[in-house]
């Protein structure tokens, strides 16, 4: 089976970005994934002021946001995932949109392979497929970045849907 990791493709210049982020959330928790010290209540964000602003599916920074539509994939898929509703607010153009902070569990799929650069950051990312198991969409522990990974069905089943903003990149196994 093969791994990707799923990211925001930077050739959409006009993405929408959320501005002041650090207030509403504590960035050391959503990076460590502990997701048991959020609350599941709605929490509202304003988006930076463009002339135009394209609502991705999935947006990378600064917190991993994704679109309803794109929950409504994962969920097929994975069940055990912590999500967050986020409002994304246009206050120009009086304009809200629903984005879900998405928490994957983590799971230890590093492969001693992996390599990495002298700041501790990702130079090579390697997991072992068999530490995996089951699980279709999950993150690595031991890294610094936040990757979310999705497994071959997750990544076909994106590919066959309307997604914009989306990049998929095969990850190496071991």
């Amino acid at each position: 089976m093969d791994f990707y990791v799923i990211s925001q493709d930077v050739r959409v210049f006009d993405s929408v970005e959320p501005i002041k982020v650090h207030q509403a959330f504590d960035m050391e928790t959503i990076r460590r994934g502990r997701f048991q010290e959020l609350d599941d209540w709605p929490v509202q964000l304003y988006i930076k002021e463009k002339e135009t602003n394209s609502y991705v599916d999935f947006i990378e920074k600064p917190i991993p946001l994704i679109s309803d539509k794109l929950k409504q994939v994962f969920e097929m898929y994975e069940k055990d995932i912590f999500y967050k509703p986020v409002m994304l607010a246009d206050v120009k153009k009086m304009k809200q949109n629903l984005y879900w902070l998405c928490i994957p569990k983590d799971i230890e799929a590093l492969s001693c392979q992996s390599e990495f650069k002298m700041d501790g950051s990702l130079k090579k990312l390697v997991i072992s497929e068999k530490k995996v198991n089951f699980r279709k969409i999950f993150r690595i522990t031991g890294i610094i970045e936040y990757i979310v990974i999705l497994n071959q069905d997750v990544a076909e089943s994106i590919l066959r849907r309307d997604f914009y903003g989306i990049t998929l990149k095969k990850i190496d196994k071991e």
